[in-house]
C-alpha cells in the first residue's frame, strides 16, 4: 500500500506514512507552508527526508476539492490533481477538505453503541468533555474549530457507513448577538462587503478583533500574530483577553446555528489548536450563553454534548481512513492509468 497522507491547513502542512492498512501511522512531520514555494516541493521534500517508497496518496486541504484544480483557502499553495499524480508517480491520489479528513478520524467515536459521556468512555478516542448532553444515537455528528480559517463537516450513517456532508460552513454570513458584535460587524464592514464566521472565528480573526478593540478604546494598533494575541490574553492584558473572548462567543453562535441546520444532535466535537490552547478564558466569554440562546429551540441545542480533541493527528488518521472508504475510492480518487 505505502500510503502517504498529509493534512495541510493555511499555516502548517502535517504528514505521515502507512506501509500497510494494519500498520500505525509513522514518520509524522509537521512543516511549515510558507517553507515551501509549492506543494509538489513539500511532499517531494517529506519524502526524500524520510526516504520513503510511496504508492498511493491522500492529501486533506484546507479549502474545496471536488475540481481537478484544488486551491487552498488560507495560503498560496494550489495542484491539478492529474499532474500532480503524474509527477510524483504514484499509483492514486486522493485531495478531501481537511474537515472531511477530521470527521472520519472520529469514525468509531461516531458509531459507538455505548453513548455514554463519561471520561473514561471517551479518552479513549482523545476527547474531553467541555459541555454535558444526552446525545442521540442516530442523529449527525459536527466537527468544526477555528485555526488559520474555521472548518466545518458534518459525518451522517446510512446503513451504518459513515458518509461526510461537505461544505464551507465557515465562510457563511456573521451573525453579530449582542451590541458589540454589530459594532464589530460594522467596522469590519468599512473594509470589506462581506463578513463571514470566519472572519471572526480564526487566527485572522483574532487579529480583527484585536484591531477593533483597540480601535474601540482609542488605543494605538499594530498588527500582531494571532499566537502573540492569545499568549498576551493568558497574561490577562485587557484587550487581548477581550479579544480572545468575543471569538469564544461568536464561536458558541456559530455552532448552534450548525447543529441546527444540520440536525447534529449525535454531538460536537471542536478540534484545533487555537481553541486547545486558550480554552481557559472559555468560561469568561459568552460560548454558552450564545450556544443555547435559540428561544423555542434552546433545549434542541442544549441537549447536545460537546467535545474537545486533544490529538493532534486526528487528521492523519482519518486521511488514511478515507483511502480504504469506497465512497471516495469510486467517485473522488484519480488513478494513474
Amino acid at each position: 500500500m505505502n500510503l502517504l497522507v498529509a493534512d495541510i491547513g493555511g499555516t502548517n502542512a502535517r504528514f505521515g506514512f502507512q506501509k500497510k492498512l494494519s500498520s500505525n501511522l509513522e514518520f509524522i512531520n509537521y512543516l511549515n507552508c510558507e517553507d515551501y514555494k509549492t506543494i509538489d516541493d513539500a511532499i517531494t521534500y517529506y519524502i526524500q527526508k524520510n526516504e520513503l517508497n510511496v504508492e498511493n496518496i491522500v492529501l486533506s486541504v484546507a479549502g474545496p476539492c471536488s475540481d481537478n484544480i484544488v486551491k487552498f483557502s488560507n495560503n498560496k499553495w494550489k495542484f491539478d490533481k492529474l499532474k500532480l499524480l503524474r509527477k510524483l508517480n504514484v499509483d492514486s491520489l486522493l485531495a478531501i477538505n481537511d474537515f472531511v479528513a477530521q470527521g472520519f478520524g472520529f469514525s468509531n467515536f461516531y458509531k459507538e453503541q455505548n453513548l455514554n459521556t463519561s471520561i473514561k468512555n471517551i479518552e479513549k478516542y482523545q476527547l474531553k468533555l467541555i459541555k454535558k448532553g444526552i446525545p442521540i444515537k442516530d442523529s449527525n455528528l459536527l466537527i468544526t474549530g477555528p485555526g488559520t480559517g474555521l472548518g466545518v463537516c458534518t459525518l451522517t450513517k446510512l446503513n451504518n457507513y459513515v458518509y461526510p456532508i461537505e461544505g464551507e460552513g465557515g465562510n457563511i454570513n456573521f451573525s453579530p448577538q449582542d451590541e458589540l458584535e454589530i459594532e464589530l460587524l460594522k467596522f469590519l464592514l468599512k473594509e470589506k462587503n462581506y463578513v463571514s464566521f470566519e472572519d471572526v472565528i480564526s487566527g485572522r480573526g483574532l487579529q480583527n478583533i484585536y484591531k477593533f478593540i483597540n480601535y474601540k478604546n482609542k488605543k494605538s494598533f499594530k498588527n500582531v500574530s494571532p499566537s502573540v494575541i492569545g499568549e498576551l490574553a493568558l497574561s490577562n492584558e485587557p484587550i487581548a483577553k477581550k479579544t480572545v473572548t468575543i471569538m469564544f462567543s461568536i464561536l458558541g453562535t456559530a455552532i448552534s446555528s450548525y447543529v441546527l441546520i444540520n440536525g447534529c444532535q449525535r454531538g460536537v466535537i471542536i478540534t484545533g489548536g487555537i481553541f486547545k490552547k486558550l480554552s481557559k478564558l472559555l468560561d469568561q466569554s459568552n460560548f454558552f450563553f450564545n450556544l443555547i440562546n435559540k428561544g423555542n429551540y434552546k433545549n434542541y441545542v442544549d441537549n447536545v454534548p460537546i467535545y474537545l480533541s486533544m490529538d493532534e493527528c486526528n487528521g492523519l488518521k482519518g486521511s488514511a481512513i478515507c483511502f480504504k472508504n469506497k465512497y471516495f475510492t469510486k467517485s473522488r480518487t484519480v488513478y494513474n492509468i
